[in-house]
């Protein structure tokens, strides 16, 4: 058996094998991180990993030479539970794929601490580990010898790993976030995948949806509607999502300006182009035709990590990724076999 169907299985063992005690360390870690979104994060890359077990079984051989890296590090960013999961199966498969034993480092941020560490023990202890070969270690701060970064963060963190490293390979994603296009005959269906794409996980997802481009003429009754009834207790029972929303509503009542009726009960909508807006805040902005649509997603392309509402993305799967569906479109398998050339 090859290592990425040793690995599928094995991890998918050490998946399944969370319990409510960990789930719970993790919550008291990050507060953000509650225990439904855990969960449904540990869901959907078990899932993932017995159905396309087979597809990542022909894009993790490698071809990795003697004289490539063996020092490889990982940091993570920590928006979303696990965010780093595919940066760490690609570097396994690196590792995997190396005729000479690879460290792998990885800098996990301080609100995820608690998951990797315990799936990377988990699959340790298993018969014939997949990981037996690689030294996984979790650092609090990167190798200044490393040979090569894959890196996942803000614009502040990527302009301190370009000051530390300047002549060390990184594969750098930076904080992108996703938009829905909308043409308002959606059903009903659709709107609550569209309503998923928009509050798991709080909305802080690089693949959440944080903008709506609609028609003019769009209502957004059945929206508000259904987002009270997948998330509105959930979100409002969180703190800290609460007082976001608070100070959001705030602002906007301030501002004088109302943009929609219904005012929705736990989030903010807003009318802005800006695809970055504060949580507890969706922004939408109207189009004229399906081309100008076309053409502001053009404009904004570098900013988008996926577009919801598309034969590629439909409603209700962007936080459900393919394997080939690579941050900030980088191919991170092709980046690190370019390492060995």
């Amino acid at each position: 058996m090859g290592f990425a169907l040793k690995f599928t299985e094995q991890a998918a063992a050490a998946l399944d094998a969370f319990d409510s005690a960990l789930i719970t360390k993790t919550v008291e870690e990050n507060s953000w991180f509650i225990p439904e979104f855990v969960r449904h994060r540990l869901c959907t890359l078990r899932e993932s990993l017995d159905k396309e077990k087979h597809l990542m079984d022909g894009l993790m051989d490698l071809k990795i030479q003697k004289n490539a890296p063996r020092l490889l590090s990982i940091v993570a960013a920590g928006n979303i539970p696990l965010v780093c999961w595919h940066d760490f199966v690609c570097a396994l498969a690196y590792a995997a794929s190396h005729p000479e034993e690879v460290v792998l480092e990885v800098k996990l941020s301080s609100k995820d601490r608690v998951l990797l560490p315990s799936i990377v023990d988990r699959m340790l202890t298993q018969k014939d580990s997949c990981l037996a070969g690689v030294k996984v270690r979790f650092v609090e701060k990167v190798d200044p010898h490393t040979q090569a970064i894959l890196f996942t963060g803000g614009t502040q963190a990527e302009w301190f790993y370009r000051r530390q490293f300047p002549a060390t390979p990184m594969l750098l994603r930076t904080s992108r976030s996703s938009l829905a296009m909308l043409e308002g005959n959606e059903t009903g269906f659709q709107i609550d995948g569209l309503v998923r794409d928009c509050f798991l996980y709080f909305g802080l997802g690089c693949r959440n949806v944080t903008l709506l481009l609609v028609p003019r003429s769009y209502d957004f009754s059945e929206f508000i509607d259904r987002a009270g009834y997948v998330f509105g207790s959930l979100l409002q029972a969180h703190q800290g999502y609460r007082n976001a929303f608070r100070h959001a509503r705030a602002c906007l009542l301030m501002s004088g300006s109302v943009d929609v009726s219904p005012v929705p009960a736990f989030f903010v909508l807003k009318e802005s182009e800006l695809l970055k807006p504060p949580m507890a805040v969706l922004h939408y902005q109207y189009y004229e035709d399906r081309a100008g649509a076309v053409r502001f997603m053009e404009q904004n392309k570098d900013f988008i990590q996926c577009v919801a509402g598309t034969p590629c993305t439909p409603f209700g799967q962007t936080q459900f990724p393919s394997f080939t569906d690579f941050a900030d479109g980088l191919n991170t398998l092709e980046w690190l076999q370019r390492l060995s050339s």
